[in-house]
């Protein structure tokens, strides 16, 4: 600290300029008060100085420890001088000196204890302790955001990955049903090709019969109707393989109808976790960034650089106030001293700024940065599981399955005419019966056949309507998140 001792030798000049007084007491006397004085003025204004030394957020209150120093050293200096006169009869000179020292003492401590620079100390610390606070508070949030948004961005993504898992197994299984429905299909058909061969064959055969009577021809080639053609099933051969054929397309019905339920189970369980990012990580983000802008509207760094330069124009006011060129001299090292506890205290709040806005800028403070959107949204990485989704060609290959599935399928009820031909042959007398058989056998196949296929196309183009990739798109999209970070 300085040594504050111009004022001290202006005085000590002062009264070695005054004429020697009769009484010797007068001047040992002022020459004592002066002395002490020294000491209680240096002590006063160290301790002053030292209150800005030990001030902080935690230790405040020094506008008020301020004063109350002054003012006990007010009292000590008016009992000092006063002491120092009593029963002395004064020349004038010495009276002149003894009531100017003493006005000039209290003008300069007066003025002193009216400056408000210890309380705009206290705010410039109070306003410190309040950003490093909230570098601290941020730092917890943004780290609970983080955690909180990557745990449910986990379940978001895994939603979309068993939605790709399904989307695959699909492919794969309805690829598999289809060719196996496919197949079999086509032994249904040639079995059907082979078995009005045979009877055609038998036909001719029984006809080749020319002793036998009419009667009994008759008799035998409606028995070989009836054996051959089932109003109510299929041949032997052909049996087996259409009722593969049904039942692969049976699976694909409840396959396709599972799909679309599990696709809207993970459309639901997504959206579900998307308005809870938006409802909770979102809201309290931006509610965070609210109270920001709210805190810094208040207590921004500029208006700190107002405080401090009011804490500094006060003490400079006081210095060019007062009434001596030594106790400017002193007020002027007195006034250094304390600049560099409030420039300490300005250079670390500038740090504490400088920091908060490195950390978060972009983030907590506007602008938010593409960083800080891609962070808490994660357009990319969705956009490129979607991707990989739509990738897979799920509707498309459902539509080449739909296509495929009439025509392939059709192929047995299209064998069913083959039977038209051994029919034809037969007299004319049996025919009749004969088509009657034929017409309920095409019915009941063409009936089997038409009830899958009415159940199997509609719960096609219900998933290809689903995975198409606009659909995709739309299910799946993050624009509202993406649009609350703007």
């Amino acid at each position: 600290m300085s040594a504050f001792g111009y004022r001290i030798n202006e005085l000590r000049n002062l009264l070695a300029q005054l004429p020697a007084p009769a009484n010797d007491r007068i001047n040992q006397s002022f020459t004592e008060c002066i002395d002490r004085y020294c000491e209680l003025r240096q002590s006063a204004l160290d301790d002053l100085v030292d209150y800005f030394a030990k001030a902080s957020a935690g230790n405040l209150g020094t506008q008020s420890k301020w004063q109350s120093r002054i003012s006990r050293l007010r009292s000590d200096h008016n009992n000092l001088f006063a002491g120092a006169a009593r029963d002395l009869m004064l020349p004038p000179g010495h009276q002149l000196f003894w009531a100017n020292a003493l006005q000039a003492e209290e003008r300069f401590f007066d003025a002193l204890s009216s400056v408000n620079t210890p309380q705009l100390l206290d705010t410039l610390l109070q306003h410190q302790d309040g950003l490093s606070k909230l570098i601290g508070a941020l730092q917890d949030t943004w780290t609970f955001l983080l955690s909180k948004n990557q745990g449910i961005q986990n379940d978001e993504m895994r939603a979309l990955q068993q939605i790709d898992e399904m989307v695959q197994k699909t492919i794969s299984d309805l690829d598999t049903a289809a060719r196996a429905a496919f197949d079999n299909a086509v032994r249904a058909y040639e079995a059907m090709k082979r078995k009005a061969a045979e009877l055609k064959q038998a036909i001719i055969d029984a006809l080749g019969r020319a002793a036998a009577p009419v009667e009994a021809l008759w008799e035998l080639l409606k028995k070989l109707i009836t054996d051959q053609i089932k109003p109510d099933g299929m041949p032997d051969d052909a049996e087996e393989p259409m009722k593969e054929t049904l039942k692969q397309m049976e699976l694909m019905v409840t396959a396709l109808g599972e799909r679309v339920r599990i696709y809207r189970q993970l459309l639901a369980s997504y959206q579900e976790l998307v308005n809870l990012e938006k409802g909770s990580v979102l809201t309290m983000f931006n509610k965070t960034r609210e109270d920001i802008n709210r805190y810094l509207s208040e207590n921004d760094v500029s208006k700190a650089r107002v405080w401090l330069d009011q804490a500094k124009g006060q003490l400079n006011d006081w210095v060019s106030g007062l009434p001596t060129t030594c106790q400017r001299d002193d007020g002027t090292l007195f006034r250094e001293d304390i600049f560099k506890y409030l420039d300490n205290t300005w250079e670390i709040t500038l740090d504490l700024n400088s920091k908060f806005r490195s950390q978060f800028q972009g983030a907590f403070l506007s602008p938010i940065s593409n960083e800080t959107v891609e962070t808490l949204a994660q357009l990319y990485q969705f956009r490129q599981q979607l991707d990989r989704i739509k990738d897979r060609d799920a509707a498309d290959k459902l539509a080449d399955i739909r296509a495929q599935l009439p025509e392939r399928v059709g192929k047995v009820e299209e064998s069913l005419s083959a039977m038209d031909e051994p029919i034809n042959a037969l007299p004319s007398e049996i025919q009749d019966f004969a088509r009657s058989r034929n017409k309920d056998f095409k019915d009941f196949v063409h009936e089997r056949i038409k009830r899958q296929i009415e159940l199997l196309l509609p719960a096609i183009d219900e998933l290809k309507k689903v995975l198409t990739p606009s659909n995709l798109d739309s299910d799946f999209n993050r624009q509202e998140l993406e649009s609350m970070l703007r």
